[in-house]
């Protein structure tokens, strides 16, 4: 896993991609006009209301008539960029496969078969999203989890976007992946099939225990968070809604390379050919940070900024966009001779966890974490299920309209201080779904299972290791802290308790022995590579407290603080955005 900024330029020239030639998935005749291999047969379009569009590729000027549910539609004409985009009439949620049928004015024809309509969404991100059922040691409860998928061969089908376009200079017979693709892998000439494990991973297939298990294949099917994460909305709809996912990532990238720009070369390659019609959605999830660990003032403007560029890209400014806060696990190291703990790689984690946290600023954007089910020892943990049903329930709320007690987290709102005899108290409001949230400091289960899946040394999640692993550290730990100034201007860290107040929605964090001439300025909160997790909802789910770092005087989550008047979180300047753009124009 990488960190912070790199030279992506150089790493670019000899990356393969993940890109699927879909057209000899979809029937058609020889002609001159063809469907965009991002479409095929047995996929899932997006039902009403929403308008889905079909679209392709052809000689401009040529008519493309679609017949759909036995009504001929007006011609779509080729336009002079070769494309052609027919919307289709808003279609209810069926488990009826239609067939769509597409006519040239010059007698070529092509056709969709098996097409549900249903939610569509695209699932993205780095390996924690690429994450299949096999992957590592495998995910929770795998044998089960497979076993069921049988049972929803009717209702949901996926796809899961290839690895094989090789980016560079076309003079040394690579892809130019600097501008945006119309089509996955135009490297190849059309039809050109896929070929499972390479140009493509799996075509729009049904659910099965084959599909999502690729005969035991690690890291070549589908993606465990995305298909658990459907799967769960699914049976919420009770199951009369047919659910279309797309898996496409790539893992060990920064949200450089999924950015819109000549830099963004995964986005042009993996996601822009989605926009071309584009391709109507549901919604989006995305489960990528770790490499951007060590960059999180970048990360809090490009996160953001990023989802607002797909929206604009998708021509859907509102649709709903789900992440997840990167998980628990050892970043802080040791090095040099004796060892010492990287401390600041450790507060970069939690860093990057709060700059994740700055996308909760745009509307329609839900959140789910791994703070609390993660491994200590392995960065990619393989509880799925947790963060998976949390992001399942945010959507269900924030796009479905359901009430789903327990689904929203509680997160900081705002703190205040006081000081007394040596001692600082600092008592923070905790918020969710922007009402006083009711707490506890009962741990759930999934808070107290073991840290390093019963390696030796392993405690319960919600606990420091300091023990029987080698590489760990107490600092990797997220204790409660109180941060302020000395006298002489230097920055001081005050260990602190934490406790739920008088009122279940607030917390007091309590430092004592406090030196004389401390000025207390800010509160932290897991703060860590392991955010040590000790205080949850009391409602339904138990969702744990999100991590803060924040001034008194900031009332939301994702604002890192100012001690001394020197920001706290590394690289952030107040130019920091012109910093994004300028790496854009490049």
């Amino acid at each position: 896993v990488k960190s912070g900024f790199e030279d992506w330029s150089i790493a670019m020239l000899s990356m393969h991609l993940s890109v699927a030639w879909l057209a000899a998935s979809c029937t058609f005749a020889t002609a001159s006009f063809n469907l965009s291999n991002t479409l095929g047969d047995g996929m899932v379009l997006q039902r009403g209301p929403q308008s889905a569009v079909v679209w392709g590729f052809g000689t401009p000027g040529i008519e493309i008539t679609t017949t759909f549910k036995g009504t001929a539609l007006p011609p779509a004409v080729v336009q002079s960029d070769g494309v052609w985009r027919q919307a289709l009439p808003p279609t209810d949620a069926s488990k009826v496969p239609t067939t769509i049928a597409f006519s040239g004015s010059d007698g070529g024809k092509a056709q969709l078969a098996d097409v549900l309509f249903g939610d569509v969404f695209l699932c993205s991100g780095q390996s924690n999203m690429q994450y299949t059922p096999h992957s590592m040691a495998g995910m929770n409860n795998l044998t089960a989890e497979l076993a069921a998928a049988d049972s929803y061969a009717d209702s949901i089908r996926f796809f899961t976007v290839g690895m094989d376009t090789v980016c560079g200079d076309p003079k040394r017979n690579q892809t130019n992946c600097t501008l945006p693709f119309r089509e996955l892998n135009p490297a190849f000439t059309a039809p050109h099939p896929c070929s499972a494990g390479h140009s493509c991973r799996e075509n729009w297939e049904p659910a099965s225990a084959k599909a999502l298990g690729g005969n035991g294949t690690s890291w070549n099917t589908f993606s465990a968070v995305c298909w658990l994460t459907g799967r769960n909305i699914h049976d919420a709809l009770g199951g009369t809604v047919p659910i279309g996912l797309i898996s496409s990532n790539w893992g060990g990238t920064p949200v450089q390379v999924w950015t819109p720009g000549p830099g963004g070369v995964l986005y042009n390659s993996m996601i822009a050919p989605y926009t071309v019609g584009p391709m109507a959605l549901k919604g989006a999830t995305w489960y990528q940070g770790e490499s951007n660990v060590g960059a999180a003032a970048f990360y809090s403007v490009a996160f953001p900024e990023m989802i607002t560029q797909w929206r604009t890209a998708l021509k859907n400014p509102a649709l709903w966009f789900g992440f997840v806060q990167i998980a628990g696990f050892g970043y802080s190291h040791p090095w040099g001779n004796p060892p010492q703990p990287d401390v600041d790689h450790s507060h970069a984690a939690g860093d990057l966890r709060q700059a994740q946290l700055a996308a909760l600023a745009l509307d329609n954007v839900g959140m789910t974490t791994a703070i609390d089910t993660g491994d200590w020892s392995n960065i990619h943990p393989p509880d799925k299920q947790n963060p998976s049903r949390r992001l399942a329930n945010q959507a269900l709320e924030q796009i479905y309209g359901m009430t789903i007690p327990g689904a929203s987290f509680p997160l900081y709102s705002g703190s205040s201080v006081a000081t007394t005899s040596g001692t600082v108290t600092v008592t923070v409001q905790i918020t969710a779904g922007g009402k006083p949230a009711r707490l506890t400091d009962q741990a759930p289960l999934s808070a107290t299972q073991s840290s390093t899946l019963g390696a030796p040394g392993s405690i319960p999640r919600n606990q420091c290791v300091t023990a029987g692993i080698k590489s760990t550290f107490p600092q990797d730990c997220g204790y409660p802290a109180i941060y302020g100034t000395l006298s002489n201007g230097t920055v001081a860290i005050l260990n602190a308790t934490a406790t739920i107040g008088s009122d279940p929605g607030s917390i007091l964090l309590t430092a004592t022995g406090v030196p004389e001439g401390f000025t207390p300025e800010a509160s932290a909160y897991g703060r860590a590579s392991w955010p040590r997790t000790v205080l949850f909802s009391a409602d339904p789910g138990n969702l744990p407290v999100i991590p803060w770092f924040a001034n008194f005087s900031t009332k939301n989550c994702w604002t890192p603080p100012v001690l001394g008047g020197v920001g706290q979180v590394k690289s952030r300047t107040n130019d920091v955005a012109s910093l994004f753009k300028s790496w854009l124009a490049q």
